[in-house]
């Protein structure tokens, strides 16, 4: 049977070598264990932190479907100048309805529009003169936001979607 190599070609074992083989391999293996773990852990941290993110999302998507709910009340709209209450708890807010006399009834149909045109008019502006004949266009939220307040009225709030859920509103569904 013919080697598979040929011994001219292999460096000379001397007991220098034997003791430097030997230390590497010592060495490997006592840091091998430990890089491991430290391996294992920066996985277990990373798919942990992706694992959380991801419930935290579907909790809070959960939250705000089942929380949701519909406006019953078309009598009147609230119009809130921000998603903060005051420190008596309480919004602050204008209020519209819209009444028709043919039928007697008041219903608002389309509350961001209405609260839209009221924050225009500046309603919703502590500084305007809520008495003067022509207020004066103001500045309108760039997003608006329907929500549904406790007694099933609609609540505009500005600010982006989730913005009612932060207020402690429920979302329309």
């Amino acid at each position: 049977m013919t080697p598979l190599y040929d011994d001219g070609d292999m460096p000379e074992m001397t007991e220098q070598r034997t003791d430097a083989i030997r230390e590497t391999l010592l060495t490997q293996v006592r840091t091998e264990a430990s890089r491991r773990r430290r391996a294992l852990r920066r996985r277990f941290a990373l798919w942990g932190g992706i694992g959380v993110l991801a419930i935290g999302g579907a909790a809070t998507a959960a939250t705000a479907i089942l929380h949701s709910q519909e406006v019953t009340n078309t009598d009147i709209v609230y119009c809130l100048a921000s998603p903060q209450r005051g420190a008596d708890g309480q919004f602050t807010y204008a209020a519209a309805t819209l009444h028709d006399e043919a039928s007697g009834e008041g219903t608002v149909s389309d509350p961001i529009g209405v609260c839209r045109d009221m924050w225009r008019r500046g309603a919703l502006d502590k500084d305007t003169d809520q008495l003067a004949a022509t207020p004066g266009p103001h500045e309108v939220p760039k997003e608006l936001q329907l929500c549904v307040m406790g007694d099933g009225s609609p609540a505009v709030v500005p600010g982006r979607p989730g913005i009612c859920q932060s207020a402690g509103l429920a979302p329309e569904r």
